[in-house]
């Protein structure tokens, strides 16, 4: 039964492969091959997407514990190869993103990613990091909301 159970997910694995493999059209396809890129010896840094924030800090400044901000953090596309952002993944559940698109980006093009922070039941200084996952190197790009929330034993 165990054997049946390897081959099914092996099988699975196979089919869902190709399916992801055969999905696109023309013009709009980009490789599977463009994400998760090591650098090394045979990989011109030249060729390869480029992310460039305006911004890579925002700072709220100081808020009443409840309010919640939100901020755009723009880029752009500096480099010579279409820039696929696959996951945008904040520190805690009390911050989230949105606004980004899973479509490439190509060279020369902008976007933006917009960052929402809920001070709920955070009364303090609050340093929320956000990663953005790319096909870029590095592939891990960093930004930062922060600021402090005033909660109700605290002056406004």
């Amino acid at each position: 039964m165990a054997l049946l159970n390897k081959h099914t997910v092996f099988f699975g694995a196979c089919l869902l492969a190709s399916t992801l493999v055969s999905c696109g059209n023309g013009d709009e396809e980009v490789s599977t091959n463009m994400i998760n890129i090591v650098p090394g010896n045979n990989v011109d840094l030249s060729e390869l997407p480029q992310i460039a924030f305006a911004d890579t800090a925002f700072n709220f400044g100081r808020i009443a514990e409840g309010e919640k901000v939100k901020h755009t953090f723009e880029f752009t596309n500096n480099g010579n190869a279409p820039l696929l952002i696959s996951r945008v993944e904040p520190s805690c559940g009390c911050t989230i993103a949105k606004d980004w698109s899973t479509a490439p980006y190509q060279p020369g093009e902008s976007g933006v990613i917009t960052i929402e922070f809920d001070s709920d039941k955070r009364p303090g200084h609050q340093k929320k990091t956000i990663d953005i996952i790319t096909n870029a190197v590095p592939a891990v790009r960093r930004v930062y909301l922060e600021g402090d929330v005033a909660g109700p034993q605290t002056e406004h």
